[in-house]
Formats: structure tokens, sequence, C-alpha cells
């Protein structure tokens, strides 16, 4: 599977520019006081998985309105917090040493974009570039990027399609012509192969669930010498 066959590259962001194994505990050991927020907040998104909304306001309203009842507080406090202080704190986690950037994404990114493709980036939270910057990714690798989209502004939550299909949308691509190259083959991988794109699994310390053993998974290392060297895809 050669990386000339694809005229877009969707690289999702958090576990896969990044390690973010740990980062959960991080955040509450920073910030103790707001734990049943941290743990409600978490624990919505699970329980949403998958699931398409239409729009980000109906997102917000069930996710809001299920995390602040699992917080035993106001709806309104909840999306407060949530809006004003969390990423804000994740970004503050993600600038300590355990969750820096992979090596070479700069140049992976040249690689594609000199290659004729474009590339975005999606996350699951917003404010992708300012979490990009915190975990030490440059901004001359981020201005490579054609955009930063993600589940809360779809009002959709991985592995559910229309994301992805927008994003090959906005990059003026076919779903098939798509690469999706992410952490989880449950999230990453199971929505690419509900939208006909390729996906490349990048392994972590974290384990994963492997639901479909046909991708190929390598570590970010090996992703990058593939890029850099053969400018390949293992098979």
């Amino acid at each position: 599977m050669k990386l000339g066959a694809f005229k877009a590259v969707i690289f999702d962001f958090d576990g896969t520019l990044y390690d973010n194994t740990g980062i959960a505990k991080a955040m509450i050991l920073k910030n103790p006081f707001r734990f049943f927020f941290l743990k409600a907040e978490r624990d919505a998104r699970r329980r949403l998985k998958g699931r398409d909304f239409e729009s980000p306001e109906n997102f917000k309203k069930e996710f809001y309105a299920m995390a602040s009842e699992s917080a035993r507080c106001r709806t309104e406090a909840f999306a407060r917090w949530y809006e004003r202080r969390y990423l804000k704190r994740m970004a503050k986690a993600l600038a300590t040493k355990p969750f820096r950037a992979r090596p070479q994404i700069y140049d992976v990114f040249k690689a594609i974009t000199q290659s004729g493709k474009k590339i975005a980036l999606y996350s699951d939270y917003n404010d992708i570039e300012m979490r990009a910057l915190a975990c030490g990714i440059s901004q001359e690798a981020l201005d490579l990027c054609q955009g930063f989209y993600s589940s809360e502004t779809f009002g959709c939550l991985k592995p559910a399609p229309r994301g992805f299909l927008q994003i090959a949308a906005y990059l003026g691509a076919r779903p098939k012509d798509c690469l999706v190259v992410g952490d989880r083959d449950d999230t990453d991988g199971f929505g690419a192969r509900l939208c006909q794109m390729q996906f490349v699994q990048i392994k972590t310390k974290k384990s994963k669930d492997v639901l479909d053993n046909a991708h190929p998974v390598m570590s970010w290392e090996d992703f990058a010498a593939q890029i850099l060297g053969e400018n390949k895809i293992l098979d």
C-alpha cells in the first residue's frame, strides 16, 4: 500500500502525534478537587462513542446533561467548567515531559505535502492547535495542515463516519483516496473502514483493542521512517 495512492492523510491527534497514556491521571493530580468532573467527562464520552448528534449544539446538550448527572452538579456548572477550564488544563498537562510530541512530525508532514498530498488533524476535542503547540509540535508543522477538525464541532463522536467524510470533502478528496493514521482501531480504524478509507495504526504504550487485523500496525518511528525513507507504508 503505497503513499502515492493517497491524496489526503487524516491524522488523529491525541495518542497518535503524542502518547496520551496517563493524561487523565496527570490532569487529576494537578486538579484533584475536580476529580468527579474529570471522571464524568471521560465516562460520558465513552457512553456516547460513535453517536452522531447531527449538530454541535445537540452534542453539547446531551454531553453536558450526562456528564453533570454523573458529577452530581448543575448542567450549567459543568458546561462552564468544561468550556473555560478543561482544555486549558489539558494543554498545561501536555507541556510536561511525558506527553511531548512524537519526533520528526515536521519532517513527516513536509514530505507528505511536498508529494502533493493534503493533511488534516482530527481530534475528539477542540482547540487542537493550542494543544499541539503545548506538547511541542512546531507552528511550522501546523502550517502544513489544511485544517484542524474535532468531533465536538461536527457534533459526532468517532467512529461515526460523518466527521471523516466531511474532512475528506473539505480536503477535496474521495474517501477511498484518504489515509487515516490513528492509535485506536475501535475509533480511528473503525471510522476509516466505514468510509472505505485506508488505515494505519500507531502503536502506543497503552494496549488498544484491534477489531480488524488487515491494517498495518507500527510505531510512530517506523511510520516516519517509511514516509521519509522509502515513501511507502508497509503492507
